[in-house]
């Protein structure tokens, strides 16, 4: 079996905006954070605006794919701009690398991301060894509204391509907290698509992921199961052939 990281392109880490579209049951939300600790160790800087977890569930999930978030903050390999603890926490702990915002609003949230990008973090991101992570656009559903988020993902995603054209931006979204409107809208968007499925049985959960999306021209798309394991690895990921037409993956 293979991980997420022998499957999908290095491009994927390169000038491209990558969907990981998942359900509520699903643990592909992981995949995201591999990708990010490939990066990490391929000496790109990270950068992850969290809208949905307080900071210590954030470092949490890193420590689920084996990586110590804390020194990576120290060791200027990440930065987080803490969104969800800027608007619901009154606590805001000064860590390296950790910043906030003084109010979380629809019509100035992302002038005001844009000037810790073109502040502090201006350096580090204008450099083609940088990446992006929305943690989780759901969250900024819940957060701003689906109509604000959708306008602050537009405006994020041209200006990405202006100011910062070497970079990648990762999208992590549960689907089950939106609207297929707003789903659908996010894979429009983007330039890679994956899409994660799961059932729970009375032994097991079965998760499918279907890589759907990427914009090359001999592309075909991928159904594999997921299983995620001990090790470095996390998860690791079967190629299946594709499903005959009607039938159904919960067979």
């Amino acid at each position: 079996m293979d991980g997420p990281l022998d499957i999908f392109p290095s491009s994927i880490l390169h000038r491209s905006t990558v969907a990981v579209i998942y359900d509520a049951y699903s643990s592909a939300w992981q995949m995201l954070f591999l990708l990010l600790r490939e990066a990490m160790e391929n000496e790109y800087f990270a950068v992850i605006s969290n809208y949905s977890v307080p900071l210590r569930s954030l470092i949490s999930r890193f420590q689920s794919v084996g990586v110590d978030a804390e020194d990576a903050l120290i060791d200027d390999k990440l930065a987080i701009i803490d969104v969800f603890g800027s608007r619901y926490s009154p606590l805001r702990p000064k860590i390296r690398n950790v910043f906030y915002l003084d109010r979380v609003e629809p019509e100035t949230i992302n002038p005001k991301v844009d000037m810790i990008y073109c502040g502090p973090l201006r350096e580090r991101l204008k450099s083609d060894r940088a990446v992006r992570m929305v943690y989780t656009l759901d969250g900024a559903a819940m957060m701003l509204g689906e109509e604000q988020t959708l306008k602050l993902l537009n405006q994020t995603i041209a200006h990405k391509s202006v100011r910062f054209p070497e970079s990648s931006l990762f999208l992590a979204l549960n689907a089950d907290m939106v609207s297929r409107r707003f789903a659908a809208w996010v894979s429009n968007v983007s330039d890679y698509v994956i899409l994660a499925k799961s059932w729970i049985r009375e032994d097991h959960v079965k998760e499918l992921l279907y890589f759907i999306k990427a914009p090359y021209a001999d592309f075909e798309p991928g159904v594999y199961s997921l299983r995620v394991s001990a090790g470095k690895k996390k998860i690791t990921l079967e190629r299946l052939s594709a499903p005959e037409p009607g039938s159904s993956a919960e067979e």
